[in-house]
This record gives C-alpha cells, sequence and structure tokens, in this order.
C-alpha cells in the first residue's frame, strides 16, 4: 500500500503513515527529537519501516508550518492519531517511540492515552519543563498541553540572564565545557526540579523498554531511566519493563545518519564528544539499539 498523508486540517495531526506487510494489527507511532524537521523524523524511523511494520510518522513541533517554539505542543495530537489508525486502519495495537525530547513526548502521551500498549522511548528524560522560544527565551509555559490545559512543568530560571551566560557557566564547570552545555543546564536544574512535573509513567497501561547512554552529553537520560525503573518497582507496574545504558554512546541513538548530508553529518559528530572519542562504540550502540526495538516490537 502506498504513504497516506495526514493533515491537519483533515486529520487534526500531521503525519506521513506507511502501511507495512507484518503483523497488521500492530502500528508504531514514532516521533523525532527536539529540532528535527520532517524529513529527519521520516528517517529516524527507516530501520522500524524496513521490518515491515505499519509505522505513523507524526509531527509534534518544528515541522513545516508548525511552531519552531518547543513550548504548548498538544498530547491531543497522539490521542487524535490513536482514534484515527483505530477506526480507519484497522488498528488493534498501537505501539510508540521517540529520541530525545521525541523520547519524553511519548512517555508523557502513554500516561495519559491507555490505548498506547507498547513504549520505546530512546534517550528519554521523565519531567516536562518550560517551553522556551525557538530563540531560546522562556515563554512561562509548559511544552505540552493536554484538552487545552498546561502539563505542569519545571521553569527554567537559567534562561533569566541569557544563553552566553548559560554557555558560561558550563564552560566554567569542570566536566561540561561548551559541548555538553545542555548536560549542564539540566543537571544545574534538577536541584530544583518541580514534583508536579514528572510524568506519572506509572499509570501507562503498556510494556516499556527505556535506552539511554550512560553520561549522556546533552540531557541525564541515565539518570532519568534508573530513576524511571525506581518508580515501576515501587509501583508494583504490571506490565514488561526492559532497560538498558549502554556505557559508551552518544545522544544520536537514532536511525537517518546515513541519510544526511556529509556537511551535518560532520558537524553533528564533532558537536557531540562521545561522537568524536567513542566513534566505533557510537556506531555499535545504535545498530544495537534498533536489534532490541524491532526485537522488543516482535515479542509485544
Amino acid at each position: 500500500m502506498k504513504e497516506i498523508i495526514c493533515t491537519t486540517e483533515k486529520e487534526g495531526f500531521k503525519a506521513h503513515y506507511y502501511p507495512g506487510s507484518r503483523d497488521k494489527d500492530k502500528a508504531i507511532i514514532a516521533v523525532g527529537g527536539a529540532s528535527c524537521n520532517e524529513k529527519t523524523s521520516i528517517a529516524m524511523s527507516e530501520y522500524i519501516r524496513k521490518e515491515g511494520y505499519n509505522v505513523l510518522v507524526l509531527e509534534f513541533y518544528f515541522w513545516r508550518g508548525l511552531s519552531k517554539n518547543l513550548a504548548s505542543i498538544p498530547v491531543d495530537y497522539v490521542e487524535k492519531a490513536v482514534k484515527w489508525l483505530k477506526e480507519t486502519q484497522g488498528i488493534e495495537k498501537i505501539a510508540m517511540t521517540g529520541v530525545s525530547t521525541g523520547a519524553g513526548y511519548t512517555l508523557l502521551c502513554a500516561s495519559l492515552i491507555p490505548e498506547i500498549t507498547c513504549v520505546i522511548p530512546v534517550v528519554p528524560y521523565d519531567y516536562v519543563m518550560e517551553g522556551t522560544s525557538s530563540d531560546n527565551k522562556r515563554l512561562h509555559c509548559s511544552v505540552y498541553t493536554w484538552h487545552g490545559e498546561d502539563i505542569p512543568y519545571t521553569e527554567c530560571p537559567l534562561l533569566d540572564k541569557g544563553m552566553l551566560n548559560w554557555f558560561k557557566m558550563a564552560i566554567e564547570t569542570k566536566g561540561y565545557g561548551i559541548r555538553r552545555f545542555m548536560r549542564f543546564g539540566y543537571d544545574y536544574m534538577s536541584k530544583s526540579l518541580n514534583p508536579e512535573s514528572r510524568i506519572k509513567v506509572e499509570n501507562m497501561n503498556a510494556d516499556v523498554l527505556l535506552l539511554a547512554i550512560k553520561d549522556d552529553d546533552c540531557w541525564p537520560s541515565d539518570i532519568a531511566v534508573s530513576r524511571m525503573l525506581k518508580v515501576f518497582e515501587e509501583a508494583k507496574y504490571s506490565h514488561r519493563v526492559k532497560s538498558h545504558i549502554y556505557e559508551k554512546g552518544s545522544h544520536l541513538l537514532a536511525d537517518g545518519m546515513d541519510s544526511m548530508g556529509k556537511v551535518k553529518k560532520i558537524l553533528l559528530k564533532n558537536i557531540m564528544p562521545a561522537e568524536k572519542k567513542y566513534p566505533k562504540e557510537c556506531e555499535e550502540a545504535r545498530k544495537d539499539s534498533f536489534k532490541r526495538i524491532t526485537e522488543f516490537i516482535e515479542e509485544w
């Protein structure tokens, strides 16, 4: 079957749906990360589509025609996509996966939408943060909304003095530097996380596979995964939970690297300290993550 284009005007969300030939009753909703446009988001899900699964690559922000601000993103997009998959495509089982910011969005959506019964967040974070503009200014709202209401969030006063001050603090703090300024920011803000902004993963109705990187250069996905595993244990979570934290790897734990232009690929690999320090291990981690994810979906 041919690709189906979903639009905000017709279906209530923007997406590319790729019907597969395998497990016709299953579909995977896939989302990209922060600043991932349409082309990049589609490329990031290629390994799942190659396995023959039905895949719906969903926008949640940054695509053409959508806001470039990381703020007020509706969880409702996924709610509408779930309904569309069930009512028009005959899908019975729905999974969701995302990378980085998309992983946080995945966790949040699954905590609110019980029809999502398999969740694969890749390098996730488990708290909702304050929305920011495309030029890195505070917007005093949540990154996400649900039925028109803000999801509780942790504020980001670190931006009050601007990004230059943030860079300066990261450069002056041992173990960070300019290329790890994002990790510095999240570690800095971890001292004042709003408990209400924690994503209530224990409310999910889903099997869970959590993948992270030890000492992640961008944000503490390793700490977030460990924190969520403790929550699942204390809540006596009744669904299957698997996890893996790669000792050496990068935040770029996603497909699509091969389809990038040479300049962009070199730039990204130089921005990420781990990619430069452990290139072989980073590539091996990517390939291993694809294997773990497809096996998890097969078992679900």
